[in-house]
């Protein structure tokens, strides 16, 4: 952060909240420890004087800079996720350090940095890497942040109303470990003030339009922030509940290479419902009953390291079963070892091979239901992989309860049955079709359709196969995920002429002695 030889000033902002007339994102946040200025060609600021300031950072290299807003959540800007100039190849290896002045060491002040590892990123939708519009992101932590010292979030006010009013905040205050005068980053924390300027002046500087989500800022003087500094804080006082607070406005966005004194910010008051979609979400989820699953990787709830989620109709979980080169079924990955298909069709003693996504995986071991005797009868099958099945964002597990709890099974099997509608996953397409009442499913073929397994309407603008998954979403939270309730088994070929799927949910004390 380059900035000119001038007093610093401690400023205070313009914009003053009585009790109740917004919302706090955290009511601990903004109130930092008493603190001196310090005036060496520039202000090194105080030691835990900025307790919300976070180092964004590699396994081994420096990225940006970001806040804690609340016990889970960072807030810095979206280009600070791009790994590569173009933001095609984005980082999924980060860290977050809180209690942070000098950057180059792990203890000062008697305290040891705290590190916690990015689990989740969030870029605005609607980011847009050319111009720099909507430069925002959120860093989901891999736990609570406890408070502490030298720990604390800053403030954000999560009524957009009151945008009108911030607009009239004129002078604000830049933190960060961006380039100095030397052109090296600054391994200490350093403060700049920036005064809000008519956006003309930075669209004419630099030759790029704003929008009303963007702050045009600068000093006048030359100071400036700098390379390394993006991410950090634009932010100035409010008063709020009978005290000053710090408040963030703003994120370093983006400037000239030579920091000559105007820059543009990301507008947080813009964002504010991306900020609450995201955290007090996240907030609703961790406060959700616990649900015991086989493998909860199944459940899109942020812990793979990727900063994009994976869609309701990708079915990462969606495997094809081979003999050589021919498919002989589909089926479904259960947990990292484990594929269920239907038994019909899959030869015990034969090398098959399971492809996940792109992946390919030999089968170590074929287990058929013991009393598999045709297709109405357990016509269900496991196969055991020859190697851990490494999970991302295309390849990952469908949801089934845990075999070692009973009551979950019940509750899953119950809301199964409660389904008149479920999902079935063809070749390319899935669709929705209706149960069907199994009293009454190929009667005429003298066919019984046994407790095992399950009617169900033909899909017929939808081609199955044998295995097809058939599922039902699961709601939990703002996860996107499905349940497997059952696996095609045998049908006609004439039109409206129903199904019958073998019912998983029966079979999980038998899946359970295996897997």
């Amino acid at each position: 952060m380059t900035v000119s030889a001038a007093a610093w000033i401690i400023l205070f902002g313009f914009l003053m909240l009585t009790q109740g007339s917004a919302l706090l994102l955290d009511e601990n946040c903004g109130v930092s420890n008493a603190y001196k200025k310090r005036i060496i060609n520039g202000p090194e600021v105080t030691p835990l004087s900025n307790p919300w300031m976070a180092v964004v950072e590699t396994a081994n290299d420096y990225v940006c800079g970001g806040t804690l807003i609340n016990q889970r959540f960072v807030l810095t800007a979206a280009h600070c996720m791009c790994k590569s100039n173009d933001c095609k190849d984005k980082h999924n290896d980060l860290f977050v350090r809180l209690g942070v002045h000098n950057r180059t060491t792990d203890r000062e002040s008697g305290h040891l940095h705290e590190r916690f590892r990015v689990v989740n990123s969030h870029l605005h939708p609607n980011f847009e890497h050319v111009n720099s519009s909507n430069d925002i992101a959120l860093l989901e932590l891999e736990r609570n942040v406890i408070y502490s010292h030298q720990i604390k979030p800053i403030c954000v006010l999560l009524d957009g109303r009151q945008k009108i009013r911030t607009d009239d905040v004129q002078r604000f205050t830049a933190a960060g470990w961006g380039k100095t005068e030397s052109k090296d980053l600054s391994d200490v924390l350093k403060s700049v003030q920036i005064n809000r300027i008519e956006k003309i002046r930075c669209i004419r500087h630099f030759w790029r339009a704003l929008n009303d989500a963007q702050i045009c800022g600068g000093t006048g003087n030359l100071a400036d922030t700098c390379q390394g500094d993006s991410g950090g804080p634009l932010y100035s006082k409010s008063f709020y509940g009978g005290v000053w607070r710090n408040t963030q406005f703003g994120i370093i966005s983006y400037g000239s290479e030579q920091c000559g004194g105007l820059g543009v910010y990301t507008d947080v008051m813009s964002h504010i419902d991306f900020i609450k979609q995201i955290v007090l979400m996240s907030d609703i989820k961790v406060l959700l009953p616990k649900i015991d699953l086989l493998d909860r990787s199944c459940l899109d709830d942020g812990k793979l390291p990727t900063s994009e989620r994976s869609g309701p109709d990708t079915f990462p979980w969606l495997a094809e079963v081979y003999f050589d080169s021919f498919l002989l079924s589909y089926g479904a990955l259960i947990s990292n070892r484990f594929v269920v298909t239907t038994a019909q069709f899959i030869p015990a003693n034969s090398s098959l091979k399971v492809i996940l996504g792109e992946d390919t995986y030999k089968v170590k071991t074929v287990h058929i239901h013991n009393d598999f005797v045709d297709l109405g009868k357990n016509n269900i099958a496991l196969l055991e992989l020859e190697r851990k099945v490494q999970y991302t964002e295309l390849i990952k597990p469908i949801c089934l309860p845990s075999p070692k709890n009973k009551i979950e099974q019940i509750k899953f099997q119950k809301k199964a049955k409660d389904e008149q509608n479920l999902t079935v996953v063809g070749i390319s397409k899935a669709k929705l079709i209706r149960r069907m009442v199994s009293s009454e499913c190929y009667n005429q073929d003298y066919q019984e359709i046994g407790d095992g397994q399950m009617c169900m309407e033909h899909p017929n603008t939808v081609s199955i196969a044998m295995g097809s998954p058939l599922v039902k979403p699961l709601r939990h939270g703002n996860s996107r995920a499905f349940t497997l309730v059952g696996l095609a088994g045998f049908g006609r070929l004439e039109d409206h002429s129903p199904d019958v799927y073998t019912n998983v949910l029966s079979y999980m004390d038998w899946i359970g002695a295996i897997v």
